[in-house]
C-alpha cells in the first residue's frame, strides 16, 4: 500500500512540475517568432520533457491550432496523437494555421 500512496503522489507531484515549469520557464526563455501581446517564447529544451508543450509562443499566437510545433522539426507528440485520431476517424474538424495567418502574426 505505501508504494502505491507513493507512486500516486510522486507521479502527480512530477505532472505538476512539468505543468509550471512549461508556463514559467516558457515565459522567461526562449525564442519568440509571433507578435503576440505577452511574453511566451519558444523553448527546445522543455520539449524533452513535454512533448510538445514548448512552443509556447506558437501556442499563443494560434490558441485554435491543434499542432503546436509548426516546423517539421518541432517535436510536437500531441500532434502526432491527433493526426492518428484523424486518420482513423476519431478527430474531425482540426485546425490549422493558414500561411495568411502566419504571415500577419509573423515578427519580421
Amino acid at each position: 500500500m505505501p508504494l502505491f500512496v507513493w507512486g500516486i503522489g510522486v507521479a502527480t507531484v512530477v505532472r505538476l512540475h512539468l505543468t509550471l515549469l512549461v508556463h514559467s520557464v516558457c515565459h522567461i526563455w526562449g525564442k519568440r517568432v509571433w507578435n503576440t501581446n505577452d511574453f511566451s517564447k519558444n523553448n527546445w529544451f522543455g520539449g524533452i520533457f513535454s512533448l510538445g508543450e514548448e512552443w509556447h509562443n506558437n501556442h499563443h499566437a494560434f490558441e485554435f491550432s491543434a499542432r503546436h510545433g509548426l516546423e517539421w522539426w518541432q517535436l510536437d507528440v500531441t500532434w502526432y496523437l491527433i493526426r492518428f485520431l484523424q486518420a482513423i476517424g476519431l478527430a474531425t474538424n482540426v485546425k490549422l494555421p493558414t500561411e495568411s495567418q502566419k504571415k500577419r502574426m509573423a515578427l519580421v
